[in-house]
C-alpha cells in the first residue's frame, strides 16, 4: 500500500509542536475525551483497542536483548569462517561450533520477531495515529509533493531501534506502550513513532508525510 503513496513536505510551526502533543495527551484521560478532542466520529477501532496499556510491553526488552546477542554470535561465527548453517562443520573448531554455538544462536529471537511484536501492538498503532494527527495542529502552509529521495532520510525510529539493537530506545518504547495513554511523553509521540507522517523536523520547520 505504501508503494502507491506519494511523499509530501509541509511547513510546520515548530514552536507549537510540543505544546500540541501535550494538549492532545492531556485529553487522553478517557476514550470519549480523546475522541471528542480529535473529532474522530464514529469512534475508530484503533482508539478503543489501543487505549489500554499494553500488558506484555516488557517482552520487547527481551526480544531486543536476544536479537543483540544473536547478532554478536553471528559476528563470531562469521569470524570463524562459518558463513551459514549448511556448510560442513569440520574438525574440532567445527564440532565446537555445531555443538555449542549454533544451537544458542538459532534459538534466539531475530529482527523478524521484534517487528512482528510491534506490528501486532494495538497501543503502537494508536500512538502512530496520534503522531499523524499532530500534523493538522502544526502545519503552516499547503503541502508540496517531493521526490522520494528527500523523504528517505527519515527512518522509522522503531525500525532503527531494531536495526541497532538500541536498548535505551527499547526502554523508551516500553514506557510508552505500558503507561496510561495520558502519561506518554510528548517527545515520544513526536519522535518515537512514525505513521503516514514520516517525521517532524523542528530545525527545518517541516514535516514529511505520505498520502
Amino acid at each position: 500500500m505504501l508503494l502507491n503513496l506519494n511523499p509530501y513536505r509541509v511547513s510546520i510551526n515548530p514552536s507549537v509542536l510540543v505544546s500540541s502533543a501535550e494538549e492532545m495527551l492531556a485529553h487522553a484521560g478517557s476514550v470519549q475525551s480523546l475522541r471528542n478532542y480529535l473529532n474522530w466520529d464514529p469512534e475508530p477501532e484503533v482508539l478503543t483497542t489501543g487505549f489500554p496499556a499494553q500488558k506484555d510491553a516488557r517482552k520487547l526488552i527481551q526480544l531486543v536483548k536476544d536479537y543483540k546477542l544473536r547478532r554478536q554470535l553471528k559476528e563470531k561465527r562469521l569470524a570463524r569462517g562459518f558463513e551459514d548453517f549448511i556448510e560442513p562443520r569440520n574438525g574440532l573448531k567445527g564440532w565446537w561450533q555445531k555443538k555449542f554455538c549454533d544451537p544458542k544462536e538459532l534459538k534466539l529471537s531475530g529482527g523478524h520477531e521484534i517487528l512482528e511484536f510491534l506490528r501486532h501492538s494495538h497501543r503502537l498503532m494508536l500512538l502512530a495515529s496520534l503522531h499523524d494527527a499532530l500534523l493538522s495542529h502544526v502545519s503552516a502552509a499547503e503541502p508540496r509533493i517531493i521526490e522520494i529521495e528527500e523523504s528517505s532520510n527519515y527512518i522509522n525510529p522503531l525500525m532503527e531501534m531494531t536495526a541497532k539493537s538500541d536498548m535505551a530506545a527499547a526502554e523508551r518504547a516500553v514506557k510508552a506502550l505500558s503507561a496510561p495513554l495520558g502519561k506518554v511523553e510528548p517527545d515520544f509521540l513526536i519522535y518515537g513513532v512514525a505513521g503516514y507522517v514520516l517525521g517532524y523536523d523542528r530545525k527545518k520547520s517541516v514535516a514529511y508525510y505520505l498520502a
